[in-house]
């Protein structure tokens, strides 16, 4: 790298020329760009960077703030670790081509499959064997996780994760355009030819048959990484919803199955609202929710949103909240009524008597009235006397006036008889 760019990428958000070119990549789309052209330049930059695809989305657009830009160049060289270790392990633990797709028959009799190709996978197969010892399957990982010094550290990632890796390892030495994934429910495997490749745990298999299986074109992993929220981060780690949208947005615009993107997507809101409503986080919840324009998940945050700041005893916001809820005005009434009982036991009368009345309280508010009546009593001196009374006329008024709102036949009758030595 010369000076120049030495000083332009010390400067910029990018580490380097390939992510500047991811950046710009998905910085350009919209929806007015050709969807074909859109796919033909992805898979292009897959061939040359699919995993610094996978690390710049992740930091771009799920919030993962800790991929900084001196954690994500660590990142890249532990890459090169991994890419010239499992290089050295080709070169000198090379299968017979022919005997692999022999084996590769016996699991998926109709695969078609070029031995050289059936080589190289047979070999990241093995290289990733779970009997190995340098990779573990975990499910919620990180990309990161997956992207350390193979000499010093065991890689951790799950299927998503594990898929990417395999992919990005291929293109180093094939067209990445021979791969496809296999999308099965909560699942992500690798295709060629025909037949699936279990990248969890470092075996061919065939899904054909399998519920729900759906094979897509390599282009939907980047989509399926874009919506993929399982990672443990995220469980403790907030999400701006702008961008979230803008990686649906993505999503969506490159897919080749709208049906699965908003499946995905359906899915993945679920995951970031429950888990921002575990965090009593309602308030980024009830954004979620809206941009996800699900009702039902709009509901189930209006409702524990408000019950959430009612025990808070924040009422204003429990009422906003219900509004969005199925039972709006029931939650709405009971806020009022919740506000009017803690305002009595703070003694704020006047705030618990406006809150009973938008309840229809009568009893309450009564009860209020009647305890401003005795807070005003309390002023009176202990020896009152028809000398000094008067100089009390005010409360004895406002007492009358409590008395009477108070409907109390006892305190208006008492009252009366103050009365009469004014």
């Amino acid at each position: 790298m010369g000076i120049v760019q030495t000083l332009y990428y010390g400067l910029s958000q990018y580490t380097d020329i390939s992510e500047r070119r991811i950046g710009i990549f998905f910085k350009g789309l919209s929806e007015k760009k050709s969807v074909g052209a859109a796919r033909a330049q992805l898979l292009m930059l897959m061939q040359h960077d699919l995993a610094v695809i996978n690390l710049w989305t992740e930091y771009k657009y799920k919030g993962y703030k800790y991929l900084r830009k001196s954690t994500r160049k660590k990142l890249y060289l532990n890459l090169e670790l991994i890419a010239a270790d499992f290089d050295d392990f080709y070169q000198t633990n090379q299968m017979d081509g022919a005997e692999v797709a022999r084996h590769i028959h016996t699991i998926a009799p109709h695969a078609h499959v070029e031995f050289q190709r059936a080589q190289l996978l047979r070999a990241l197969t093995d290289y990733f064997s779970l009997t190995r010892g340098l990779y573990e399957y975990r499910e919620s990982s990180s990309f990161s996780r997956l992207l350390r010094n193979p000499s010093e550290e065991k890689l951790i990632g799950d299927c998503n994760q594990i898929v990417t890796l395999y992919a990005h390892l291929y293109a180093k030495y094939f067209d990445i355009h021979d791969l496809k994934i296999r999308l099965l429910p909560n699942h992500v495997a690798l295709h060629y030819g025909g037949v699936d490749i279990e990248a969890t745990n470092g075996t061919f298999a065939n899904y054909d048959d399998a519920k729900g299986a759906e094979l897509m074109p390599i282009e939907e992993l980047v989509t399926v990484n874009l919506l993929d929220t399982t990672d443990s981060y995220l469980e403790t780690h907030e999400v701006a919803p702008e961008d979230f949208l803008q990686s649906s947005r993505l999503a969506y615009m490159l897919s080749h199955s709208r049906e699965i993107v908003s499946r995905n997507l359906e899915a993945a809101y679920g995951t970031i609202i429950n888990g921002l409503m575990s965090r009593n986080n309602f308030a980024q919840a009830l954004k979620f929710a809206k941009q996800s324009g699900n009702m039902e998940l709009l509901a189930v945050v209006g409702n524990n949103g408000a019950l959430y700041h009612m025990d808070k005893h924040e009422f204003a916001a429990a009422r906003r909240f219900a509004q969005h809820a199925l039972r709006r005005n029931e939650l709405t009434q009971d806020s009022y009524r919740a506000e009017g009982v803690y305002q009595y036991n703070q003694q704020h009368f006047h705030e618990a008597i406006k809150a009973f009345k938008e309840c229809g309280d009568r009893d309450s508010v009564r009860k209020c009235y009647a305890a401003l009546f005795f807070n005003e009593q309390s002023a009176l001196p202990k020896q009152l006397t028809s000398e000094n009374i008067k100089q009390y006329s005010k409360v004895v008024r406002r007492m009358q006036d409590y008395a009477k709102k108070s409907e109390n036949k006892e305190l208006m009758q008492h009252v009366d008889n103050l009365r009469k030595y004014l």
